[in-house]
């Protein structure tokens, strides 16, 4: 048995390891623009958009954990909304819907498969589950890896400011779907707001 508590770790050393020896996201262009300790927060920049790593903390029934989003060049470092262009939106975003749309899938088909992708089904499998028990962030990081992988370039260019077309049709494609879904009423601004 040994004798390492896991609780006892630097979060943000975790982050920046995690990133920067086992992610594989430098070869995208990406470098560590952003961190803070007080909120476990590290934020790598690319020409095309931004990735966020935050410290979820630890659990005693899963260990440590953290979440990874993504966000456009204007995204703030530590806030998820923000006013563009006279309005509130969410400016840090989950992969999901992003797989959806970049694999062309309809509007109606996404509101039926939420969070459920077929690129990251395999990371739900006990035998895959079992592999990096206790150890979620290595199971979240391979996960957004594999996507990397999958789609490149592709996946940072919706991001992109310069592409303003991209994210139009992207923003569509998530009113649409959440036309289908339904909006929760209390999220403010609702979930197709972003930015």
């Amino acid at each position: 048995m040994s004798s390492t508590d896991e609780r006892d770790v630097n979060p943000i050393q975790e982050i920046i390891n995690l990133v920067e020896n086992v992610s594989g996201l430098k070869t995208f262009g990406f470098l560590r623009n952003f961190q803070k300790v007080e909120t476990n927060i590290v934020i790598y920049n690319s020409e095309q958009c931004r990735v966020k790593v935050v410290w979820g903390g630890w659990d005693p029934s899963a260990g440590n954990s953290i979440s990874i989003y993504y966000g456009r060049l204007h995204a703030p470092d530590e806030n998820i909304k923000m006013i563009w262009n006279e309005e509130e939106c969410h400016c840090w975003h989950r992969f999901e819907h992003v797989i959806h749309f970049l694999n062309g899938v309809s509007p109606v088909e996404a509101a039926k498969l939420d969070y459920s992708t077929p690129i990251t089904s395999n990371y739900f499998i006990d035998e895959v589950r079992n592999k990096f028990h206790r150890r979620q962030p290595e199971w979240l990081m391979h996960m957004h890896m594999d996507v990397w992988k999958h789609y490149g370039a592709n996946f940072f260019e919706l991001f992109d400011l310069r592409r303003p077309d991209l994210w139009e049709r992207y923003r569509k494609f998530l009113k649409e779907m959440y036309d289908v879904q339904g909006r929760i009423p209390f999220i403010k601004p609702p979930m197709d707001k972003v930015c």
